[in-house]
Protein backbone atom coordinates (compact mmCIF):
# COMPACT_ATOMS: atom_id res chain seq x y z
CA UNK A 1 0.00 0.00 0.00
CA UNK A 2 2.73 2.44 0.82
CA UNK A 3 4.21 2.14 -2.95
CA UNK A 4 0.74 2.47 -3.98
CA UNK A 5 0.52 5.90 -2.13
CA UNK A 6 4.16 6.99 -3.09
CA UNK A 7 2.68 6.20 -6.86
CA UNK A 8 -0.26 8.42 -6.70
CA UNK A 9 1.43 11.35 -5.08
CA UNK A 10 4.07 11.23 -7.64
CA UNK A 11 1.26 11.59 -10.56
CA UNK A 12 -0.74 14.26 -8.38
CA UNK A 13 2.76 16.13 -8.08
CA UNK A 14 3.53 15.49 -11.32
CA UNK A 15 1.05 17.23 -12.69
CA UNK A 16 2.13 20.96 -14.18
CA UNK A 17 -0.26 24.23 -13.56
CA UNK A 18 -0.74 23.92 -17.58
CA UNK A 19 -2.96 20.56 -16.62
CA UNK A 20 -4.43 22.27 -14.09
CA UNK A 21 -5.84 24.66 -15.68
CA UNK A 22 -7.29 22.39 -18.33
CA UNK A 23 -11.21 20.94 -16.98
CA UNK A 24 -9.76 17.23 -17.34
CA UNK A 25 -7.94 15.57 -19.41
CA UNK A 26 -6.35 15.75 -23.14
CA UNK A 27 -5.63 13.47 -25.56
CA UNK A 28 -2.20 13.70 -26.47
CA UNK A 29 -2.09 14.99 -30.32
CA UNK A 30 0.61 15.12 -32.49
CA UNK A 31 0.81 18.51 -32.08
CA UNK A 32 0.86 18.04 -28.10
CA UNK A 33 3.14 15.37 -29.40
CA UNK A 34 5.38 17.90 -30.85
CA UNK A 35 4.85 20.01 -28.24
CA UNK A 36 6.22 18.16 -25.82
CA UNK A 37 9.22 16.87 -27.96
CA UNK A 38 10.61 20.53 -28.61
CA UNK A 39 10.44 20.67 -24.64
CA UNK A 40 12.43 17.93 -23.90
CA UNK A 41 14.93 18.77 -26.70
CA UNK A 42 15.11 22.44 -25.03
CA UNK A 43 16.01 20.57 -21.53
CA UNK A 44 18.18 18.13 -23.11
CA UNK A 45 20.55 20.61 -24.06
CA UNK A 46 20.40 22.13 -20.69
CA UNK A 47 21.31 19.38 -19.46
CA UNK A 48 24.07 18.13 -21.72
CA UNK A 49 25.80 21.21 -20.88
CA UNK A 50 25.29 20.93 -17.36
CA UNK A 51 27.07 17.43 -17.27
CA UNK A 52 29.99 18.94 -19.17
CA UNK A 53 30.04 21.45 -17.37
CA UNK A 54 30.34 18.88 -14.66
CA UNK A 55 32.84 16.60 -16.20
CA UNK A 56 30.83 13.80 -16.61
CA UNK A 57 31.92 10.86 -18.83
CA UNK A 58 30.73 10.52 -22.36
CA UNK A 59 29.27 7.25 -21.20
CA UNK A 60 27.65 8.80 -18.25
CA UNK A 61 25.75 12.13 -20.41
CA UNK A 62 24.37 9.51 -23.24
CA UNK A 63 22.44 6.91 -20.44
CA UNK A 64 21.79 10.20 -18.62
CA UNK A 65 20.22 12.37 -21.40
CA UNK A 66 18.63 8.96 -22.64
CA UNK A 67 16.98 7.96 -18.98
CA UNK A 68 15.92 11.69 -18.68
CA UNK A 69 13.89 11.84 -22.61
CA UNK A 70 12.32 8.83 -21.09
CA UNK A 71 11.06 10.11 -17.71
CA UNK A 72 10.68 13.44 -18.82
CA UNK A 73 8.08 12.31 -21.92
CA UNK A 74 6.01 9.99 -19.58
CA UNK A 75 5.65 13.26 -17.15
CA UNK A 76 4.56 15.38 -19.57
CA UNK A 77 2.19 12.98 -21.34
CA UNK A 78 1.07 12.26 -18.44
CA UNK A 79 0.33 16.40 -18.09
CA UNK A 80 -1.72 16.66 -20.64
CA UNK A 81 -3.65 12.82 -19.67
CA UNK A 82 -3.83 12.45 -16.57
CA UNK A 83 -6.57 9.83 -16.87
CA UNK A 84 -6.49 5.89 -16.36
CA UNK A 85 -5.93 5.46 -20.14
CA UNK A 86 -3.16 8.37 -20.41
CA UNK A 87 -1.46 7.25 -17.02
CA UNK A 88 -1.04 3.68 -18.15
CA UNK A 89 -0.25 4.45 -21.74
CA UNK A 90 2.75 7.28 -20.95
CA UNK A 91 3.89 4.40 -18.50
CA UNK A 92 3.79 1.57 -20.71
CA UNK A 93 5.80 3.58 -23.68
CA UNK A 94 8.51 4.68 -20.67
CA UNK A 95 8.71 0.56 -20.56
CA UNK A 96 9.49 0.44 -24.10
CA UNK A 97 11.57 2.95 -24.41
CA UNK A 98 13.48 1.40 -21.11
CA UNK A 99 13.66 -2.14 -23.12
CA UNK A 100 15.32 -0.43 -26.30
CA UNK A 101 17.72 0.79 -23.70
CA UNK A 102 18.21 -2.26 -22.28
CA UNK A 103 18.96 -3.43 -25.48
CA UNK A 104 21.27 -0.69 -26.75
CA UNK A 105 23.73 -1.19 -23.45
CA UNK A 106 23.09 -5.13 -23.60
CA UNK A 107 24.83 -5.05 -27.10
CA UNK A 108 27.14 -2.81 -25.85
CA UNK A 109 28.37 -4.67 -22.75
CA UNK A 110 28.34 -7.99 -25.35
CA UNK A 111 30.61 -6.02 -27.11
CA UNK A 112 33.23 -5.84 -25.02
CA UNK A 113 32.93 -9.34 -23.00
CA UNK A 114 35.17 -11.74 -23.83
CA UNK A 115 33.70 -14.92 -26.17
CA UNK A 116 33.51 -17.22 -22.57
CA UNK A 117 32.11 -14.55 -20.90
CA UNK A 118 29.18 -13.57 -23.42
CA UNK A 119 27.43 -16.86 -22.24
CA UNK A 120 27.11 -15.93 -19.15
CA UNK A 121 25.50 -12.54 -19.76
CA UNK A 122 22.81 -14.69 -22.80
CA UNK A 123 22.12 -16.88 -19.46
CA UNK A 124 21.75 -14.19 -17.22
CA UNK A 125 19.63 -12.45 -19.72
CA UNK A 126 17.30 -15.83 -20.50
CA UNK A 127 16.63 -16.21 -16.71
CA UNK A 128 15.69 -12.28 -16.55
CA UNK A 129 13.00 -12.86 -18.87
CA UNK A 130 12.01 -15.70 -17.80
CA UNK A 131 11.24 -13.71 -14.41
CA UNK A 132 9.97 -10.79 -15.95
CA UNK A 133 7.68 -12.88 -17.75
CA UNK A 134 6.71 -14.81 -14.32
CA UNK A 135 6.51 -11.41 -12.46
CA UNK A 136 4.01 -10.13 -15.07
CA UNK A 137 1.66 -13.11 -14.71
CA UNK A 138 1.48 -12.60 -10.72
CA UNK A 139 1.03 -8.94 -10.94
CA UNK A 140 -2.23 -9.42 -13.23
CA UNK A 141 -3.34 -11.94 -10.67
CA UNK A 142 -2.83 -10.09 -7.60
CA UNK A 143 -4.64 -7.45 -9.72
CA UNK A 144 -7.55 -9.84 -9.89
CA UNK A 145 -10.36 -8.06 -8.03
CA UNK A 146 -10.61 -11.01 -5.53
CA UNK A 147 -7.17 -9.94 -4.52
CA UNK A 148 -7.25 -6.00 -4.72
CA UNK A 149 -10.93 -5.17 -4.24
CA UNK A 150 -10.71 -3.80 -8.00
CA UNK A 151 -10.88 -0.63 -9.58
CA UNK A 152 -9.07 0.97 -12.13
CA UNK A 153 -6.28 2.08 -10.61
CA UNK A 154 -5.48 -1.67 -10.47
CA UNK A 155 -4.02 -1.16 -14.03
CA UNK A 156 -2.26 1.96 -13.13
CA UNK A 157 -0.45 -0.21 -10.70
CA UNK A 158 0.21 -2.74 -13.22
CA UNK A 159 1.86 -0.03 -15.59
CA UNK A 160 4.15 0.78 -12.60
CA UNK A 161 4.94 -2.38 -11.77
CA UNK A 162 5.39 -3.40 -15.14
CA UNK A 163 7.95 -0.39 -15.83
CA UNK A 164 9.98 -0.67 -12.47
CA UNK A 165 10.69 -3.84 -14.06
CA UNK A 166 11.93 -3.27 -17.12
CA UNK A 167 13.83 -0.10 -15.70
CA UNK A 168 15.86 -1.95 -13.11
CA UNK A 169 17.08 -4.06 -15.87
CA UNK A 170 18.09 -1.46 -18.40
CA UNK A 171 19.79 0.59 -14.95
CA UNK A 172 21.73 -2.87 -14.07
CA UNK A 173 22.87 -3.95 -17.85
CA UNK A 174 23.61 0.00 -18.10
CA UNK A 175 25.86 -0.79 -14.30
CA UNK A 176 27.77 -3.63 -15.56
CA UNK A 177 28.77 -2.11 -18.76
CA UNK A 178 30.08 1.19 -17.28
CA UNK A 179 32.07 -2.00 -14.93
CA UNK A 180 33.19 -3.47 -17.67
CA UNK A 181 34.62 -0.54 -19.37
CA UNK A 182 35.89 1.06 -16.29
CA UNK A 183 33.87 4.04 -16.75
CA UNK A 184 32.98 4.86 -13.57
Amino acid sequence: MKYATLLFLLILLGRSARAQENTGPAEVTPAIEKKIQQEITKETEQLKATLKKNNELGIAIEFTVDTFRIERYMISYMDYDWSTLGTTTAMYNAAKSYDSLLNKYYKKLSGVLKPGDKTILQNTQKTWIAFRDNEVKLIETVSKDEYSGGGTMQQIFDASAYLDIIKSRALAIFSHYMRATQSY
